[in-house]
């Protein structure tokens, strides 16, 4: 899948983490998935990402630092753009995650740290609020140290989220070997029986149906 996501990046450019290659796969599939029940062309598609902003602060502040010391960036894919394929999105998003660094951090800091905040949600409602914009939220928890956990009975052998019963969200997770990602997914119904056919997708995934959720 990095190979795949990696054709069409130019020669300076880094090869895709896996997150970067799972969440080009998982959003160009939700787009055809989209595409199909709308019967016109591409629609419009925002992606948020979560960020962890601890290394981004001046000085970083340490890995373990305790609460959600986070923000998201947004890319944003135009219904022009007919032909988009997986490097065009890993692309459109690392710009967006490039930009929250440390100055921008120190403007969330700063006195009009709120307004400054506020300023982004707003950019994000209104381009939601156009109607065609279809808007998938992903968030990493991969390498997070869940299966070193141990409460006393023992490692675990797997571990999952809950439920999250809100359409187009997307956690990843690493799975119990540590060599894969799950992708939990949370789509409305008929967009979920589409992606489940996309032959991009299937290429490259495995479907656990009992732990699909919808």
């Amino acid at each position: 899948m990095k190979v795949k996501a990696s054709k069409g990046l130019g020669m300076d450019d880094r090869a895709p983490t896996r997150v970067e290659a799972v969440t080009a796969l998982i959003c160009k599939s939700s787009m055809n998935a989209k595409n199909g029940t709308s019967g016109k062309g591409r629609p419009s598609m925002a992606i948020s990402h979560v960020v962890n902003l601890r290394e981004r602060m001046a000085p970083p502040l340490p890995e373990h630092s305790f609460g959600n010391i986070w923000w998201f960036a947004v890319a944003s894919i135009m219904k022009d753009e007919r032909n988009i394929e997986l490097h065009d999105i890993v692309v459109q998003l690392r710009k967006v995650i490039r930009k929250i660094n440390d100055d921008y951090v120190k403007k969330l800091q700063g006195e009009d740290g709120f307004s400054h905040a506020c300023e982004r949600l707003k950019e994000t409602r209104e381009l939601v609020s156009q109607g065609e914009v279809e808007f998938y939220k992903f968030s990493s928890w991969v390498r997070f140290p869940f299966y070193n956990t141990d409460f006393g009975w023992g490692k675990p052998i797997w571990a999952c989220i809950s439920n999250v019963p809100v359409k187009n969200i997307v956690i990843l997770m690493s799975s119990s070997s540590g060599d894969g990602i799950e992708a939990w997914v949370s789509l409305e119904e008929e967009d979920m029986a589409k992606l489940e056919c996309d032959h991009e997708l299937l290429e490259f995934v495995s479907w656990h149906k009992a732990l699909r959720t919808t």
